[in-house]
């Protein structure tokens, strides 16, 4: 099969499956993921991309930094400051939570030191621009609730950035400067919370651009996820799924909880901001692809964590809407 054809085959499937996900409402993140996962099965791969995996793998990881530079223009520095008490306490706490508990039960299941830790990161990441698109859709963005979800998924971003990056140097002993795919991703979080503070974030030639990369580059890391995703050793751990299931969903609303006492927001706001903090596929995905291809975590485990990115994504919306209709009056 020729290049273009394997190329132009892959956005098909992938802007098809988006546009199914937005038709019934859900984040295009959930199509995306699907795509991926859908490409990755056998007959499909080798009706698809027979041939070419090497070049759709390298295309994943210029769709990394790509996706890293998009995650960065979510970053908005005003977002944080206009809610900076709350957004601070509650996204620390319900980074710290998950992180800590993932960290010691893959420890109790045998994993080894680095891979705990890498698994303990991308459960505790939250992916703010998933967050923003249902806000958006239902006019609560400038809410307060919606200006605390917002602020609390950028922090928590960027503490999983620092702790990946700690965690490669000093406990995988990986010097920054061995891996360039480490070095890109971060400059390029950083260049896109720069680019968003100089120009704003809603300046025409940014908006095109990311709708670009959105059509052209971006599907490509998904499929790059799903190519590396292991259904077979999936099926072999159940018991393994089901707990990173329940430490990433349980560990963001425990979490948030534990900050009652230091916030203005009653239990019912509480509740729904730990669900924003459940919402993931993003920066987690990239986490877990580059430490995989670093050999830090094991297929089984890095399947795991792409199916809990997917299953917790796709709750955020369900229980949003659910929440809002029940009660109209709990963003303000």
């Amino acid at each position: 099969m020729s290049l273009l054809i394997a190329l132009v085959s892959v956005l098909l499937v992938a802007r098809s499956f988006v546009f199914l996900a937005e038709k019934v409402h859900l984040p295009k993140v959930i199509g995306l993921i699907i795509s991926g996962l859908l490409v990755s099965y056998s007959p499909i791969r080798d009706l698809l991309i027979n041939g070419q995996t090497n070049i759709i793998l390298d295309l994943g990881n210029i769709a990394l930094v790509c996706l890293m530079f998009i995650a960065g223009l979510e970053s908005s520095w005003h977002q944080i400051y206009k809610e900076k008490t709350d957004s601070l306490l509650i996204a620390t706490s319900a980074m710290l939570t998950p992180f800590l508990l993932g960290l010691g039960v893959l420890k109790l299941l045998g994993f080894p030191l680095i891979a705990a830790l890498i698994g303990g990161i991308c459960m505790s990441i939250t992916a703010e621009a998933t967050t923003a698109k249902v806000l958006l859709e239902f006019g609560k963005l400038k809410t307060k609730l919606g200006a605390t979800m917002m602020a609390t998924g950028i922090v928590d971003d960027l503490l999983g950035l620092l702790l990946f990056v700690l965690i490669s140097y000093f406990v995988a002993g990986l010097p920054l400067g061995e891996n360039r795919l480490v070095i890109a991703a971060i400059m390029a979080f950083f260049l896109g919370i720069l680019t968003q503070k100089i120009v704003g974030r809603t300046h025409p030639h940014l908006l095109k651009l990311e709708k670009i990369l959105d059509f052209t580059l971006i599907p490509f890391f998904f499929v790059a996820v799903g190519l590396n995703f292991d259904f077979e050793k999936l099926l072999l751990n159940p018991l393994l799924l089901i707990t990173i299931l329940v430490i990433a969903v349980a560990g963001k609303l425990i979490g948030t909880f534990l900050t009652k006492p230091f916030v203005n927001f009653n239990w019912k706001q509480l509740h729904l901001i730990g669900w924003a903090m459940n919402s993931r596929g993003a920066v987690e995905l990239a986490f877990a692809l580059i430490a995989f291809n670093l050999n830090l975590i094991s297929a089984k485990l890095y399947s795991a964590l792409v199916v809990m990115a997917l299953f917790t994504t796709l709750l955020f919306p369900l229980i949003f809407i659910r929440t809002i209709r029940q009660n109209p009056k709990i963003m303000n």
